[in-house]
């Protein structure tokens, strides 16, 4: 199996018309460049981001071994059933349609990362359930597409890091490899907007979640500069519920914050529902109520700053985050 490849896509007008003619979408791969002098100002922390869950998934390897960090129960489904399970781990695994070059176009300025090394092969891989695409591939693509639009920014978040050893120093070595000068240093996040970083050449903020491995590298960010909220439902309402308590709690200072509009199976909603997959039963009950929650909500200090979802390119999520950044 393929990655899903550039060629099935065909552009619009106002957007992408995916290869099976049912969905059209808008892009905004120029959002931030565009943004008024007074945003492109403010600190990258008060501004409203759109950000993808698992943004790798959109490739699955199905002939993979079960990934690091798998539930047991995973685990020992597909010990006993095989290819049958890994076909139903893969349908619940899929969190994303398009990948990073489609991502970006349409508007994704963060990227949610789970990395491990996979058996019998070199290097590092994305995983969720199964393994993914080779990381430094795909690092490679962000960066090409970076080079064609020098006002864009993006925060990459390492944030599961599996099966790495003493690695930590090789897989750093691949994000310098790919991005080199565009790396921002770890600073004051008050004085981390898009004026300054467009000024320095900075476009890629790392954040990398094993602080024995990022403080050593002045172009890592520690995992304690971000913090995330994972409401860990399958219910919507469940969802909007501790997400409108963590945002009424108040956000912690110096830190970006995201907002996870997702919602986790759980082994039940897999067994009622079998033969379907996460895009057909929780994507759209999951943005259509992070949509609901952000009605009320605007930017700034206390305010919104990352919102993440599943299936990105549905129910026009993009356009729903952006819209904030020009609500008065």
């Amino acid at each position: 199996m393929s990655p899903p490849s550039l060629s099935s896509m065909a552009r619009k007008e106002d957007g992408l018309n995916m290869e099976n003619g049912t969905a059209t979408y808008k892009t905004f791969p120029n959002w931030m460049g565009e943004l008024p002098d007074r945003l492109r100002s403010e600190s990258l922390k008060n501004i409203a981001i759109p950000g993808s869950h698992d943004s790798f998934s959109f490739f699955l390897d199905c002939q993979s071994p079960v990934a690091s960090g798998s539930p047991d129960t995973v685990r020992n489904l597909v010990a006993v059933f095989g290819d049958a399970a890994k076909k139903i781990v893969h349908s619940w695994s899929v969190t994303q349609a398009l990948n990073f070059k489609q991502q970006l176009d349409l508007g994704i300025r963060y990227f949610d990362f789970r990395i491990s090394r996979c058996p019998g092969k070199e290097g590092f891989y994305f995983v969720h359930g199964l393994h993914g695409l080779r990381v430094s591939d795909c690092l490679r693509e962000i960066n090409d597409w970076l080079n064609e639009h020098p006002r864009e920014v993006v925060i990459i978040d390492f944030n599961h890091l599996y099966c790495m050893q003493e690695k930590h120093s090789e897989l750093i070595s691949c994000v310098e490899e790919a991005f080199s000068s565009k790396l921002c240093p770890e600073m004051d996040l008050e004085a981390v907007t898009l004026n300054v970083l467009c000024d320095e050449g900075w476009q890629v903020i790392t954040i990398y979640h094993h602080d024995e491995t990022s403080v050593k590298h002045t172009n890592l960010w520690q995992g304690t500069r971000i913090h995330s909220v994972w409401p860990n439902t399958a219910e919507a309402p469940k969802m909007v519920n501790i997400l409108n308590a963590h945002h009424t709690r108040g956000r912690p200072p110096d830190k970006f914050y995201v907002s996870q509009g997702v919602l986790t199976p759980t082994g039940t909603t897999i067994l009622q529902h079998i033969g379907n997959n996460l895009k057909g039963v929780l994507a759209g009950p999951a943005i259509r109520n992070t949509k609901y929650f952000l009605q009320d909500k605007t930017i700034g200090p206390t305010g919104i700053n990352i919102v993440i979802a599943d299936f990105v390119e549905m129910e026009q999520y993009v356009e729903a985050v952006l819209a904030l950044n020009s609500k008065e």
